[in-house]
């Protein structure tokens, strides 16, 4: 894993992303330098991991089996619903990260 990612990893939070970039730019400045700062925000990136990529990858980095017969059975028989008063709506899914979680992280590492 490059040393420069950021989040999901111990001591590499979102907030270490953050103090880095305003040293760079603190340097920058005082050396008078152009600074340029572009930020990606994937959204709906939890929403569309492929669970066939990550059992893939998972079989390709070695997971130990058990591990990789408990994710499978995790992405068996999902079901989104929405309930209201008047209505309840039912659907099946088959991509995505379980958000909150604490495989999900990884999960989408390997994807």
């Amino acid at each position: 894993m490059n040393q420069n990612q950021f989040g999901f990893r111990p001591k590499k939070s979102t907030i270490d992303a953050a103090m880095v970039v305003k040293e760079i730019v603190q340097d920058s400045l005082a050396a008078e330098d152009v600074i340029t700062l572009v930020n990606l925000d994937v959204q709906g990136a939890y929403d569309a991991a492929c669970w066939l990529a990550i059992l893939k990858e998972m079989i390709e980095c070695g997971s130990p089996k058990y591990l990789y017969k408990i994710t499978k059975k995790c992405f068996t028989e999902r079901t989104a619903i929405l309930a209201t008063n008047s209505i309840r709506m039912e659907k099946d899914l088959s991509r995505g990260c379980p958000q909150g979680s604490c495989n999900a992280p990884g999960y989408w590492n390997l994807q």
